[in-house]
């Protein structure tokens, strides 16, 4: 009888575990596993299928409308073509390498999952994605990092992805963001629908972000420090900084002066 005893006891330990084990598995499930727990890849991610399609409700008094992308002028993505890129997690992990391509209307990556299927990758566990040159994969084409720690002139936190322009202690990045404009044709009797660009640029050092109203000498030289051999080797170079490229030049010689 004790023996017997005994056996039942081991049985209802070993149903229990089993039975908590499910409970873990089922929590796990039903809170949609990856956004909650660590995962090594996109594979157990909760991601959903990518729309290629608009839609309009609440925007500029059209009513309830829905537009395919390929019923507006131009494309809502970075690159139109998916390019090879390496996703990063907020811990600084690689999830590996995808195929994705970067939807600036819907600040969203889209990646190719099973079966060639166009899938969203989850923003929420993300903190970088780098993506490479399609001839060479050695060569990176551009960086994105998530904008958690971004706020606007105003103090509202961005919330998107910025493209880092440069590296080295003082960095630009730039908030790239597609919506669609809509105009009437010629003669009134339809409308006409186009993807427009509006771009934000930061500034980031010492782990600050500055934003810049806009790309001016003004704004530029506030956000850098010791700016008075900079400001002669800007005239003296003819620097536009009205121009990407002439603040990115700027801030190249800033890295190579001021290293810290």
């Amino acid at each position: 009888m004790r023996k017997k005893g005994m056996k039942h006891a081991a049985m209802f330990i070993i149903v229990n575990i089993v039975a908590l084990l499910f409970g873990i598995s089922t929590f796990a499930q039903m809170q949609g596993g990856v956004s909650y727990l660590p995962v090594p890849d996109l594979s157990a991610a909760t991601y959903t299928l990518a729309v290629h399609e608009i839609n309009f409700e609440g925007v500029s008094n059209l009513g309830k409308q829905r537009l395919f992308y390929d019923q507006v002028k131009g494309s809502p993505f970075f690159y139109e073509e998916f390019h090879q890129a390496e996703i990063f997690m907020k811990d600084g992990r690689s999830m590996g390498k995808y195929m994705v391509k970067f939807n600036l209307l819907t600040q969203e990556f889209h990646f190719l999952g099973k079966d060639k299927a166009e899938m969203v990758v989850p923003n929420d566990i993300v903190r970088k994605i780098v993506v490479y040159d399609k001839n060479d994969t050695a060569v990176h084409k551009a960086v994105f990092v998530r904008t958690l720690d971004f706020t606007t002139t105003g103090g509202k936190p961005i919330g998107e992805y910025a493209e880092q322009l440069n590296s080295g202690n003082a960095i630009l990045y730039k908030v790239s963001k597609k919506n669609v404009v809509t105009a009437d044709s010629l003669f009134g009797t339809l409308k006409r629908y186009y993807f427009g660009t509006t771009d934000a640029y930061f500034v980031g050092m010492n782990g600050r972000v500055t934003q810049l109203k806009k790309l001016s000498d003004d704004f530029i030289f506030t956000a850098l420090p010791a700016v008075g051999k900079l400001e002669d080797w800007a005239r003296k170079n003819k620097i536009n900084l009205k121009k990407e490229e002439g603040v990115l030049a700027l801030l190249h010689q800033w890295n190579a002066s001021f290293k810290q």
